[in-house]
């Protein structure tokens, strides 16, 4: 499967806003659905200038959000790299509804389906923000992407498990990770070197499951990115007082668009893709199974092989499981999946062997959260026990009927191999924040979320 996504985020310089409307037409007349994640700003900018050509022209392709502003300060993690959640929050969600709110006036929709963060703003509250805004995609997300290959050249096989980087939900959202291939304006200028390139890239995009191509469209006349000179560290200008990127000469930017659609006919003439948009995928996702009773023997044994997501008989992440089994422990008799969340302190699990009653685990499921972060420790009988602790010593009560379990040291958070990139992922001192943003929390509790992991 392929898609082309579109970095769409200028609002800077309306003439950049051509190149947008040019790559849409350009892909309407291929036949191709294109996805322009678009920056709420840059929206707004849009109507203030009038713009009806782009805003047509972008009428046939998905639309999503690359967040209120981008760049400008505070950005997505900025404004949540906080230790209260609660507040965290409120920030992120009050200005990606405004966001939102921008892309539905400008584009006259009813929904917004996915959200791709700018650079690397991989907040964990924004995460949670866009799916209860309503969103059901992430893009752009490169620590999801373990860069799966579709056959073994040892002659061995491949496991199923290694092609995931198309099917997997972190935080509510399903992820479209954006694979280091080829940015599209790597066709600009065309140089004698370009079909070398392009066929060394399509070979390697072939080997993937799924794979992705994306531009960002302003490069298609400018010679450089908007966001640094206004927008590196702190915001350098006044708004509508905007440092200029000098444009590309006019006769790259041509070639660009006849080397563009010649790339999109090359893709969708290769017998090896099928393109595809999130409009087409959206109805394609299964809908949530809830969990009985009788599937319990089946997640206790896939969870002590592999503590991590579970995919038979069903897909289930491991907060699910942990829900379900403090419902059956409360005498509920099954569990539909909703949310998920994560933790927001590293789970602490029992330093020695413990041993538990089932009455004090039915007594503490009581008492747990239905919804929203669990603790990092939870209270059984007087002792406190992980949350890890718990989940395996609930479903050897659940399934064996003992009166007691012995809980002992293991593993609470769980295993990262589906997400190697997460474990240790830093967002601090990258892209364009300050030297002020500390990256206290976020990197950590992106990490803390890894009980919302789900293969489907």
């Amino acid at each position: 499967k392929v898609m082309f996504f579109f970095d769409t985020e200028d609002f800077t310089c309306d003439e950049s806003s051509d190149v947008i409307r040019e790559t849409a037409k350009i892909l309407t007349e291929e036949g191709v659905v294109g996805e322009y994640n678009i920056v709420g700003f840059l929206a707004r900018e849009l109507v203030r200038y009038n713009r009806r050509d782009v805003i047509d022209a972008l009428k046939p392709h998905a639309i999503g959000t690359q967040t209120l502003g981008h760049s400008f300060h505070p950005t997505v993690c900025e404004m949540t790299d906080m230790a209260d959640a609660r507040i965290a929050y409120r920030n992120v969600l009050r200005a990606e509804a405004e966001g939102v709110g921008m892309l539905k006036a400008a584009f006259n929709l009813q929904h917004v389906d996915y959200a791709v963060p700018p650079g690397n703003s991989w907040s964990y509250m924004s995460l949670y923000a866009f799916a209860d805004l309503g969103m059901t995609f992430y893009g752009g997300c490169g620590f999801t992407d373990n860069g799966p290959t579709r056959d073994r050249t040892d002659g061995i096989a491949p496991d199923p498990r290694e092609n995931r980087n198309w099917d997997l939900w972190y935080c509510n959202l399903r992820m479209i990770p954006y694979p280091e291939l080829m940015a599209i304006e790597a066709l600009i200028p065309p140089d004698a070197a370009t079909k070398e390139r392009i066929d060394s890239v399509l070979d390697k995009a072939a080997a993937r499951d799924a794979a992705l191509f994306y531009m960002h469209p302003h490069i298609g006349i400018k010679k450089g990115h908007w966001d640094g000179p206004n927008y590196r560290e702190r915001n350098r200008t006044e708004w509508d007082k905007w440092i200029q990127i000098e444009n590309r000469p006019k006769a790259d930017t041509e070639a660009f668009y006849r080397n563009f659609r010649a790339f999109v006919r090359r893709v969708k003439s290769d017998p090896r893709f099928e393109v595809t948009d999130t409009l087409v995928e959206k109805p394609k996702l299964k809908p949530r199974v809830a969990i009985g009773k009788d599937a319990l023997p089946a997640i206790r044994a896939s969870l002590e092989k592999d503590f991590g997501a579970v995919s038979a008989p069903a897909s289930w992440c491991v907060y699910d499981v942990f829900q379900a089994a403090a419902a059956f422990l409360r005498g509920e008799k099954s569990y539909l999946p909703t949310k998920a969340y994560g933790f927001l302190a590293r789970p602490q699990g029992v330093k020695s062997a413990t041993r538990v009653r089932a009455e004090d685990l039915r007594a503490a499921a009581v008492k747990l959260p239905r919804t929203g972060f669990l603790p990092p420790e939870v209270e059984v009988g007087g002792a406190k026990i992980g949350p890890a602790d718990f989940l395996f010593a609930a479903l050897e009560v659940l399934e064996t009927g003992a009166e007691s379990v012995k809980v002992v040291p293991r593993e609470q958070l769980g295993s990262f191999k589906e997400i190697p990139g997460v474990e240790a992922m830093r967002i601090g001192g990258k892209w364009i924040h300050p030297d002020s943003f500390k990256d206290e929390f976020l990197s950590e509790r992106l990490r803390l979320q890894l009980w919302t992991l789900r293969i489907e």
